[in-house]
């Protein structure tokens, strides 16, 4: 099927398609808010990749010396390599989402402070 459509009701994804990882078996999918202001992640996973998906912005996501500005408009989708420091911060006035999924059973996960 389309990963992704928008009408006049809104926007539909799916993140599975798009990450390449439909059909595999997931370790984990959560959702996580973040108020404005917060800050989610500083850490590193050594094992595998991470994916995010920004649903609202502005928010920022910093890997290291980068930091990607995401809009908000739409949902967007951004892997996180194994061993990539990262970190987000919603940069916006209002609560916005995250869905996080990954495929190990658990992430190896290390603090590392970006911001």
């Amino acid at each position: 099927g389309e990963k992704a459509w928008k009408d006049a009701r809104g926007w539909v994804l799916n993140p599975l398609p798009l990450a390449g990882l439909e059909g595999k078996t997931l370790g984990n999918l959560h959702v996580a808010s973040m108020q404005p202001g917060a800050v989610r992640g500083n850490h590193a996973h050594g094992s595998a990749a991470e994916w995010l998906l920004f649903c609202g912005g502005p928010a920022a996501l910093i890997t290291g010396a980068e930091e990607i500005l995401v809009g908000g408009g739409e949902p967007e989708l951004f892997e996180i390599p194994a061993g990539l420091p990262h970190a987000i911060v919603n940069r916006s006035d209002r609560e916005i989402f995250l869905l996080v999924f990954y495929e190990e059973k658990e992430l190896d996960t290390a603090p590392e402070k970006i911001i």
